[in-house]
């Protein structure tokens, strides 16, 4: 299958999974030249990281090459179009995103000590911790660097500096609450700010620069991407507890075996407090067995944590649309529209 079928299976498959899936096919296939450029981004990543050293670029590249959805990127793309500006002039910053976005992906991974990413070995598996964070830090300096070589660079690297620190401020935010299922849902919406939503929102800002915005379209966008990002992180929580781990591509209960108390867990937590005393062994650092998993993940699903956490990330959705509609309206601004709902309804 040629590059770009495969992006139109992958956004088509993705559209499927919406609620009304002609709807998002409908407005993503009338963008011209979309698909296009989401195919030759492919190239652009992997020219991107032609002059790494031999082991840190085999390690990014690991991870680049695995694919993923792409929808920061996606969005830059629709942002600049919708701006006015041909999305050719955003493709470095569509880079830029998504190297950024796989150097959180790299660092996490460490972290979290993660086997597993996008259904193949990490690269910290492969090379080792100590490179596989080394990769992250070269990607971000290369971001950095695309962004500043940008005749778009004067509103675009001062906003990617400020992404780059909430990115971090959020990750610290979210070890310092790990272990001990604690946190509130202001620590948790403070978490998804830094860690998801602040590069949606750089993205979708970034597009409209490319495309020479001025004025309050930039400003929109970002908040549109802050609203979809933060949604986008719900669901993705939501679905930790509620898909078929075959589709979705790891286990079930991931976040809690991290010791990670996302939304739907923190609603369980507040509906049924006989629960947190089961939650010791994982906050005194020992990992569950599945019986304990299943029945967490059990208690989450009974108490209304998921559906809470899609009711959530569908209110989020509806203010960015509304921020959506102060730019002007035509094919990119409705596929953005599209894929708002079509992030908010996936089933995995």
């Amino acid at each position: 299958m040629g590059n770009d079928q495969a992006i139109l299976q992958q956004l088509d498959e993705g559209a499927l999974r919406g609620v009304r899936p002609e709807k998002a096919q409908a407005a993503l296939a009338a963008v011209p030249r979309l698909f296009e450029e989401l195919s030759g981004l492919e190239g652009e990543l992997e020219r991107a990281t032609a002059d790494a050293e031999a082991t840190l670029q085999a390690a990014a590249r690991h991870l680049v090459a695995a694919g993923g959805k792409r929808i920061r990127p996606t969005v830059a793309l629709l942002s600049c179009g919708a701006c006015g500006g041909d999305m050719a002039s955003a493709v470095p910053f569509a880079v830029a995103a998504e190297l950024t976005h796989s150097a959180t992906l790299l660092h996490d991974d460490v972290i979290d000590d993660g086997p597993l990413r996008r259904g193949q070995p990490a690269s910290r598996v492969i090379w080792g911790n100590t490179v596989s964070v080394l990769a992250g830090d070269w990607l971000l300096t290369r971001a950095l660097e695309i962004v500043a070589a940008h005749p778009a660079r004067a509103e675009a690297l001062p906003g990617l500096l400020a992404t780059m620190r909430r990115l971090v401020e959020g990750e610290v935010k979210q070890l310092s609450l790990r272990g001990g299922f604690h946190a509130t849902e202001r620590d948790y919406f403070e978490v998804i700010s830094g860690k998801t939503a602040s590069l949606f929102g750089w993205a979708c800002a970034a597009g409209g620069w490319a495309a020479g915005a001025s004025g309050d379209a930039p400003g929109h966008l970002a908040t549109f991407g802050e609203g979809i990002g933060t949604a986008f992180q719900l669901v993705d929580d939501a679905l930790d507890y509620a898909a078929d781990p075959e589709r979705l591509g790891k286990r079930l209960g991931a976040d809690l075996v991290e010791g990670k108390a996302t939304l739907p867990l923190i609603r369980a937590l507040a509906a049924d407090p006989a629960l947190r005393p089961k939650l010791a062994p994982i906050a005194d650092g020992a990992e569950p067995d599945d019986a304990l998993c299943l029945e967490v993940i059990d208690a989450v699903r009974r108490t209304g944590g998921v559906e809470a956490a899609r009711a959530l990330a569908r209110d989020h959705t509806r203010a960015a649309l509304g921020a959506l509609d102060r730019v002007t309206d035509g094919p990119h601004r409705r596929a953005l529209a599209a894929a708002a709902v079509m992030l908010t309804e996936r089933a995995f």
